[in-house]
């Protein structure tokens, strides 16, 4: 599929990733296992926060639709502090995997957090070397 921004491309695949956590979170949930319950809780949190940033962005973008003009470069550090953030949601899930947290049925809660931050965090590791090999070629681009 083709976009016209980056942005718009990273909210894109941000709301797919979004739905379909929460569809597999809901079809997790119908397993009579404590731990799949736990792991689909996971995922219907996680996607839904997902898709709202992903379809409060395209909403923002929208509205704000006068000469936008992307700032890679604020972007890219955004994309940055979000991988270190990434990074700490996994090791908070493997700290609750092993259960130094307690937390009812902590394996799927702590499998749930590590899926979903290993996710995002090669997500926007991602974007951030897609920005860096091409972004002047969007940079160019007024929207």
């Amino acid at each position: 599929m083709r976009f016209n921004s980056i942005e718009t491309e990273i909210s894109f695949n941000l709301l797919v990733w979004g739905l379909s956590s929460i569809v597999g979170g809901v079809t997790f949930m119908f397993f009579q296992n404590t731990f799949m319950n736990a792991l689909g809780f996971q995922f219907i949190i996680w996607g839904t926060v997902d898709s709202g940033i992903a379809v409060g962005s395209i909403i923002y973008r929208s509205i704000k639709k006068l000469n936008h003009e992307e700032n890679l470069t604020k972007l890219k550090k955004i994309l940055l502090m979000k991988i270190l953030l990434d990074i700490s949601f996994i090791f908070l899930g493997i700290i609750i995997f092993i259960g130094i947290i307690k937390i009812n049925e902590y394996n799927g809660h702590g499998l749930g957090v590590i899926i979903q931050g290993g996710f995002l965090a090669l997500f926007d590791t991602y974007y951030v070397v897609k920005i860096m090999t091409k972004g002047s070629r969007w940079e160019r681009k007024k929207y």
